[in-house]
């Protein structure tokens, strides 16, 4: 699993060398780089707000279309993404950190974390609030 935050990084090239080395294997064709619709929608989104370097949709798309796998959402994720959110929120919030506290997991990220449980897949991210909740589900985190 490839998260929003992850792909963000790389494009901008903010991320770190670990991080790198495994999206480098997903591009290569060495590892299955999966995401899913949600976050293809932030993808637009921060490309739609001039944050990252897509000449055009067609560009996006050729992006996604390359390098990654998009896997469908269905009923059954969306519970599990839910239950993971009011779980994630309940561990965040008791994580005697105060920079999780006061966080909340977005459904793009409890998403992410249904989904690599169901596949049992490690997840790419830099994202603290939903390394944190993941690792804490036994999901391991690249980067995190």
């Amino acid at each position: 699993m490839v998260d929003t935050y992850a792909l963000m990084a790389d494009l901008t090239g903010q991320a770190p060398a670990r991080a790198l080395d495994v999206l480098e294997d997903v591009k290569r064709g060495r590892a299955t780089g999966v995401i899913h619709y949600l976050i293809v929608y932030e993808l637009a989104y921060h490309w739609l707000r001039g944050r990252l370097p897509f000449k055009d949709r067609a560009e996006l798309q050729a992006f996604l279309d390359t390098y990654f796998t998009l896997v469908g959402l269905d009923p059954g994720l969306a519970v599990s993404a839910a239950r993971i959110k009011t779980e994630g929120d309940e561990l965040l919030r008791r994580s005697r950190d105060p920079e999780l506290e006061r966080r909340r997991l977005s459904a793009t990220d409890a998403t992410t974390i249904a989904l690599a449980h169901r596949l049992k897949a490690p997840i790419i991210t830099g994202d603290k609030d939903l390394a944190y909740v993941a690792q804490s589900m036994g999901i391991e985190v690249v980067w995190g």
